[in-house]
Formats: C-alpha cells, sequence, structure tokens
C-alpha cells in the first residue's frame, strides 16, 4: 500500500555540509490520501554567513534573512506538520540530514521514515540518463516559477509523485515506493530496539556474534544509515548475508567528525581482529621495499621484513631510503613490476630476477640497458625517482608536532596530536571547555595512519584546522 501521509519537503542552506552549514529557507507541502491538507514556508535566519554563490543561486540575500525566524523559533511548527509522516526530497540524503542536525542542535531526536525521488524516478523512468530536479522539470513540462527556492521545488516533488503514479500500474508503482523506502529486515538474532536509536552522528560501529566474537568494524559519517544498509532487503553480498545471520549486538562510538571515525576504525580492526574484515586485517610484519646505490651508480631496491618501524628512519637523507610497504612479498613485486613496465625499469635492479646477464625485459626493450650499463644512470635514476614518487613515505611537512582540530555538531572539540606522521592520541575538550587529555609521546610509526593523515593533508580545505603543538605536554 501507499503511505497514507507524505510530507513532500524542500530546503535551500548555506553550503552543502549539514554538521556545518544552515538552513536558510525550507518549503513543505503535506499531503492525506494524495489531498494537500497544508503548506508550509519559512525564510530561516541561519546566523551565519550567506556565501555569494549561494545568494546567486537562491536569490536569497543576507538582508532577506535579517529579520526572518531562526531555527529555534519554527522548530515546533516544522515538527507538527511533519509528525507521522513519510518525508520525501529529491536527494533525501541532503534535505533529512540537514533537518536533522539543526535538530539535534535543538537537543531533539528527528527520526521518520524517508524515501527519495531521485531513486524513484531512476527505478520507473530507467531509461533516461538524468534524474536532477532541472531534467524532471523540462521532461514533464512542469510549472516551476522560481527555481531553488524552497516551496517551489517541493511543488515540483508533488507534481512528480502525482505524474508517476498516474503513468504506471498501481502495482508497479507502489513495488517502486516500497523500494525506494529501502526497509532494513531486523537479523534474527537481534532486536527491533537495537535499531531504533543509533545515533546518525560520525564514529565507528562494531558487530558482535552473540559469543561476543567481533565479526565486523566499520565507519561512516552517518552511523545509524551505514548500519541500516548492511540490512537493507536488497543486499546481495554473502559477506553481508553471514554478517546479517550472526550478529546480536551492536556498539557505536560517536567521533567528532570523519577524521576521527578513520583514525579509531584503523585502532579497533588492529586490536579486534573482527571476522569479517579481511581485507584491514593486519599481520605484524610488514614488507619494506627499500633504494640503494650500486658500485656502478644505478639506484636499485630491495624486500627486507620489518615489525618495528623507526619513524626517525622514514625520512631520513641516508642513502637507503623507503620507498613503501606491502603487507605481503606477492604484492611487493605485483608492485615493482608493473613499475617496471610502465616506466622501463630494470627487473634486475628491481630485485625481480637474478641474472649475471641482461635482464629478460632487455631482450623485449622493456629495459633500456641499465642491466648492462648501456644507459646512463643519471636517466635511469630519474625515472627511478619519478616512479616511486607517490608509493615512497613522504618527508614530514612540519618543524614539529601538529595538532588538527576536528569540531562535533554538539560544541565537543577533538584535537589529534601528529608528529612524524605518528598519532600521538587525542585531547578532548566537551561542550563546557573540560579538557581530557589522552596523549603518548611514544613515537610508533603505523601504515594505515601514515595513509590517512597523508590524505588529509592533500586536501587545502583542512589546513585551517592545524595548529602547531610543539611544546605541548603528553602528560
Amino acid at each position: 500500500m501507499l503511505p497514507e501521509k507524505i510530507s513532500f519537503v524542500d530546503i535551500e542552506t548555506t553550503g552543502g555540509r549539514s554538521f556545518y552549514d544552515r538552513i536558510i529557507e525550507i518549503g513543505i507541502i503535506r499531503i492525506e490520501n494524495n489531498v494537500i491538507v497544508k503548506q508550509y514556508e519559512s525564510l530561516i535566519n541561519p546566523k551565519a554567513h550567506i556565501p555569494r554563490e549561494i545568494e546567486m543561486l537562491t536569490g536569497i540575500t543576507s538582508r532577506d534573512l535579517e529579520n526572518a525566524p531562526t531555527f529555534r523559533q519554527i522548530k515546533d511548527d516544522i515538527l507538527e506538520i511533519l509528525a507521522d509522516s513519510f518525508f520525501v526530497a529529491h536527494n533525501v540524503r541532503f534535505d533529512y540530514g540537514f533537518l536533522k542536525s539543526e535538530f539535534q542542535r535543538e537537543n531533539i531526536s528527528f527520526s521518520q521514515k524517508h524515501f527519495c525521488t531521485v531513486r524513484l524516478s531512476r527505478l520507473l523512468y530507467p531509461e533516461f540518463k538524468h534524474h536532477n530536479l532541472d531534467s524532471i522539470i523540462d521532461r514533464f513540462g512542469f510549472d516551476c516559477a522560481n527555481r531553488h527556492r524552497a516551496m517551489d521545488d517541493a511543488k515540483v516533488l508533488f507534481d512528480f509523485y502525482k505524474k508517476t503514479g498516474s503513468d504506471f500500474p498501481s502495482d508497479i508503482f507502489e513495488q517502486a515506493i516500497s523500494k525506494t523506502l529501502k526497509k532494513p529486515s531486523t537479523p534474527l538474532n537481534l532486536t527491533s530496539s537495537a535499531l531504533e536509536n543509533l545515533p546518525e552522528e560520525p564514529g565507528v560501529y562494531v558487530f558482535y556474534a552473540e559469543s561476543g566474537m567481533p565479526l565486523y568494524v566499520g565507519k561512516s559519517i552517518n552511523l545509524r544509515e551505514r548500519i541500516l544498509s548492511h540490512f537493507s532487503s536488497d543486499i546481495h553480498s554473502p559477506t553481508e548475508m553471514k554478517i546479517s545471520q550472526q550478529i546480536a549486538n551492536i556498539e557505536t562510538i560517536t567521533t567528532g567528525g570523519e577524521l576521527g571515525a578513520l583514525i579509531l576504525e584503523s585502532q579497533m580492526i588492529k586490536n579486534l581482529l573482527p571476522l569479517y574484515n579481511k581485507i584491514s586485517r593486519v599481520k605484524r610484519e610488514l614488507i619494506a621495499v627499500k633504494s640503494r646505490t650500486n658500485k656502478a651508480g644505478y639506484m636499485e631496491t630491495y624486500m627486507e621484513p620489518i615489525q618495528n618501524i623507526n619513524p626517525e628512519e622514514l625520512t631520513s637523507n641516508n642513502e637507503e631510503r623507503f620507498l613503501g610497504f606491502f603487507k605481503s612479498r606477492r604484492l611487493a613485486k605485483e608492485y615493482l613490476t608493473s613499475l617496471s613496465r610502465k616506466y622501463f625499469l630494470c627487473e634486475k635492479l628491481l630485485g625481480l630476477e637474478k641474472t649475471t646477464t641482461a635482464c629478460f625485459g632487455y631482450r623485449l626493450s622493456n629495459c633500456k640497458g641499465s642491466c648492462m650499463a648501456e644507459e646512463k644512470s643519471i636517466f635511469y635514476n630519474m625515472r627511478f625517482t619519478e616512479a616511486f614518487n607517490t608509493s615512497i613515505i613522504k618527508p614530514w611537512p612540519y618543524n614539529g608536532p601538529i595538532m588538527i582540530e576536528e569540531k562535533s555538531i554538539k560544541g565537543n572539540i577533538e584535537y589529534f596530536l601528529i608528529d612524524k606522521w605518528c598519532y600521538l592520541g587525542k585531547m578532548k575538550i566537551d561542550e563546557y571547555g573540560i579538557p581530557n587529555n589522552q596523549l603518548t609521546d611514544n613515537l610508533e610509526f603505523d601504515l594505515d595512519i601514515y595513509k590517512i593523515i597523508k590524505r588529509y593533508l592533500r586536501e587545502p580545505k583542512n589546513h585551517k584546522k592545524i595548529k602547531n603543538a610543539s611544546g605541548l605536554s603528553t602528560s
């Protein structure tokens, strides 16, 4: 059966991040048994800067919002019109996520069944490539006087819902609506209450078997959404099915943001060794690929099993450098082989082939003769350096330790202490300004943490969250 009560919702915001940006306009059309029973629209003063591009897109200016009510002032009106209805939006994660965050700032738990008109369009009209709102308006000739204004866009959603209902037989239309709802099926050994109060915040989750054995560790910027996706009715993964059959308990740990979730996930996988995190379960021993220069002046590589990695040695200017770490010799050899073919490197100098004569690649013209001293070492070494540019452990780009700030929507702040690519713990400051120091001065290099921090520092937008931590006490 089709839902009897539906609220078609559209919002305009200051940006795309629900944890930081704010709603500036909302439009809601509520129907009951396909009849409009109430409409609601309002500008909302976000008490925040309105980017120029948002003003140009929506036509809503800072001056328009000066005398508009705040979300706190209209929150009860919004709750009233949405009550007991299905929440419908185009790209529903966006609109629903923003409202969820706004209510959370007011200490209100907001949770409603919802479905997405983008998904509905893709299901019913697969012959079309584009399913954004502009495409739907053009495709069906819907009237939308003010595009990117909340009430006008909400009306398009209602028109689209009516159009799809008339274009298709009732059974097909109801089946499509059911798929868009993507209702999770509760696993046999898990109580439905365990899924009801899952947080919609960033963090880490752990699935446990009835025996207490950890089955799986994962992370997400929206724990509830990610956890429920494991149990959706359309899952096909054999691993997901096994987890669903064995899970008896769920643990969630919220973090301030994605960085904290990534770090915590990496740590918990190593500590708990969950059954189904096979790819991420790391053996203590790694294979290090290192470089050195031979007597003829050519750079070559060799492999070395390693358990404890000294951060001081990673980026030193010694002749022998770490070119990368791998979880097995097979993976290391596969990587070196791929580089030899792409950059015409000698497999003999890469340690892949043992011979006293020319390497096999030389006969196939894949090696330019460095193993026979036919190519000048300076040219070979230039290609060698370029080949390992992405895998080589980069020099630590700061003069000392740094603190990375991450702030949650609740106002809690976490500072992650990093030095020489090593994670030294965090310092948490709660909403009352009380610090909780969880730092150490023990430098221990972890390959997964290195990759997480390297990716984080690669994003220019993250640089403003970095503070100098020289002289910080870890006691």
